[in-house]
């Protein structure tokens, strides 16, 4: 096990309302986090995701923010694989 943490205490999601500072609840959410998930994984390879959601009939907004491992990112349907991945 890479993880650098021994004990792993019960953390609550952090979430942002209208009108809160996503600064300052982005850098709650990913302190939580790392309270649970300390490995040279986490430090080279995940990030942080923003995401929001508003209610289409009072406009009510909310924010989350959820730790990630890998995006998914497009690659053009017309480029051909050279130009993508050189050594193909």
């Amino acid at each position: 096990d890479l993880n650098r943490c021994v004990t792993k205490p019960y953390v609550e999601d952090v979430e942002c309302t209208d009108g809160e500072a996503e600064e300052e609840k982005a850098a709650e959410a990913w302190g939580n986090y790392l309270r649970r998930n300390r490995s040279i994984i986490v430090d080279l390879f995940q990030g942080q995701l923003r995401s929001t959601v508003a209610c289409a009939e009072c406009r009510h907004t909310s924010t989350k923010f959820d730790a990630y491992m890998w995006l998914s990112l497009p690659l053009p349907a017309s480029a051909p694989a050279e130009s993508c991945f050189p050594w193909a």
